[in-house]
């Protein structure tokens, strides 16, 4: 899991690298969403190799056990990546805003449509129930019809049973008949007014049949576009996996490459100490061969010394004495200053050390200039030894016929050493240190050829991962706007669902009970069409 962490303190080790000291501000949840971590959560690593201020941010990779996984990597590019999509994301939600906004226009309009289609339906059914109350009249017409008609029966019996008089029968049928004819009309009224609502109705259902269709279309596209949705999840989740596995390859790679580098750097030091200690050797050898050097044979004329006064002799001697002080002195000086050169080159190799890679260049060309200074003085002091042995050289000659002359035959002067087993012994150490020097410069190089290889790995195994990264963040960006479609096409698909289903009820409810109002007005109207006729029968049967 990836975390957010700041540099809370660093300190530098005994043995080199650095000690540090994070806290971990935000966690990385697998939808790629960041939780803040409350309270003190704090990791020490010494992964972080380079110099770091206080409250810089990291990003840090930890398993379950917050353990640290790879080296940790500077947030700024990744923050800056983040702040940038989260632009592109608050755009695209203005963009979303104003097509909702649209939307909603849209969604309104057809709501007033709808609720037209409601009032008209509301005076359909207004309509209805005025002509339920006609009906309710005719059926007490009916009524009263039934029973005009059961007199009639009661008459005809009358009739055939005591024959009572024809007019008054005439004069009652005239009566029924009168009122069968002033209804019929208001019948065929009724049937008429029910028709014209049933084709109302018909109308309104044509016009709700389209909004039916849209709703089915809009659940068809719906039901193809969740699944094109899992599939784009689908797609999302193995290209997150495919990422991290890059991410895992690549810190491999980075941690190997670093691993080259460090055997790099510990292979150039102790080059660079072999080649001091070569450097050593070859001023020790130097210098042991100057003190064990006969030097060239002086030209001091012994005869004219052996018949020199001995007071001149011995003023000749204090000469020669005070010219070699002065020699001894001048290379006593240029020794301490060869002395302070080194204590100074020294330092700045301590300096070098502990600084940082801005600090480094300065002090590695104040390095360069030490040693060049000392150098120098080295070149210059082998001259000066030599010049030194010459003159004491000169001396002993000088004291060796002062003092015989004077009657000191036992006096120990400077005699020359045989060095060369200690030469020998110091050029088989040379030999050693220049074997050591060529092997490890083969290593270096074997390294650094290695090192390139390890470093065009990780060049590709970087860009690999980046154009994964840019591709993950724009299929993301394509899932988000699918989802952003997808919940546009759900809120249609229930508010039309929420809005045509009572809508249909009541389109139903009315036409159903229209058709039943007017089948039985229809049936009325063919019974008082029978009874018109019966009258109309004994009507022509009493005439």
């Amino acid at each position: 899991m990836l975390y957010l962490a700041e540099v809370k303190t660093q300190t530098r080790g005994f043995v080199g690298g650095y000690k540090t000291e994070l806290k971990l501000l935000t966690s990385q949840a697998a939808d790629q969403t960041w939780t803040a971590i409350t309270g003190e959560d704090i990791i020490n690593t010494d992964a972080i190799n380079e110099q770091t201020g206080k409250g810089a941010l990291y990003i840090l990779n930890l398993d379950g056990n917050k353990q640290l996984q790879g080296t940790p990597e500077l947030a700024g590019s990744r923050i800056v990546n983040y702040l940038r999509h989260f632009s592109r994301t608050l755009e695209k939600s203005k963009s979303q805003e104003e097509e909702i906004e649209e939307w909603k226009v849209s969604l309104q309009i057809q709501g007033e449509e709808i609720a037209k289609r409601q009032a008209e339906l509301d005076a359909q059914q207004q309509r209805v129930q005025e002509q339920e109350a006609k009906l309710a009249l005719l059926e007490e017409e009916k009524n009263k019809l039934t029973a005009a008609w059961e007199q009639l029966g009661s008459e005809q019996q009358r009739l055939n049973s005591n024959k009572i008089d024809q007019g008054e029968i005439r004069q009652k049928l005239e009566s029924i008949s009168g009122v069968i004819t002033q209804n019929m009309p208001q019948a065929e009224s009724l049937s008429n007014g029910f028709q014209e609502i049933l084709s109302g109705v018909n109308h309104q259902q044509a016009t709700l049949d389209e909004y039916w269709r849209e709703l089915e279309y809009s659940k068809n596209s719906l039901e193809q576009q969740r699944q094109e949705l899992q599939h784009q999840k689908d797609s999302f989740n193995q290209q997150q996996e495919q990422l991290l596995m890059a991410r895992e390859e690549l810190a491999q790679a980075k941690f190997t490459l670093e691993n080259i580098q460090n055997q790099i750097e510990d292979k150039e030091n102790l080059l660079h100490q072999f080649n001091l200690t070569r450097d050593g050797i070859a001023r020790l050898q130097d210098e042991i061969s100057l003190l064990g050097e006969d030097g060239e044979e002086q030209q001091v004329d012994i005869q004219s010394l052996e018949s020199m006064p001995l007071g001149d002799l011995e003023n000749k001697v204090n000469e020669v004495k005070e010219e070699t002080a002065k020699v001894v002195n001048f290379v006593n000086m240029q020794e301490e200053e060869l002395t302070l050169q080194s204590d100074e080159v020294k330092d700045i190799q301590n300096k070098i050390a502990s600084a940082n890679e801005v600090d480094k260049l300065a002090l590695e060309a104040e390095l360069a200039d030490a040693q060049e200074a000392m150098k120098l003085l080295n070149e210059t002091l082998v001259g000066q030894r030599r010049n030194l042995k010459k003159q004491q050289k000169v001396l002993n000659e000088y004291l060796k016929v002062f003092s015989r002359r004077k009657g000191i035959i036992d006096l120990d002067f400077a005699e020359t050493v045989n060095i060369k087993p200690l030469l020998g012994e110091v050029e088989s150490q040379k030999v050693e240190i220049e074997e050591k020097i060529e092997q490890f410069t083969d290593k270096l190089n074997e390294l650094k050829r290695v090192q390139q290889e390890q470093q065009e790995i990780v060049n590709s195994q970087e860009q690999n991962y980046q154009q994964l990264e840019t591709q993950l963040h724009s299929d993301q960006e394509n899932l988000e706007n699918f989802c952003s479609h997808l919940m546009e096409i759900q809120t249609k698909v229930n508010f039309l669902e929420q809005a045509l289903n009572p809508i249909q009820d009541q389109l139903n409810h009315i036409k159903n009970h229209s058709e039943n109002l007017q089948g039985e007005i229809g049936q009325i109207h063919h019974k008082v069409e029978a009874q018109y006729g019966a009258v109309n029968e004994l009507q022509s049967m009493l005439d």
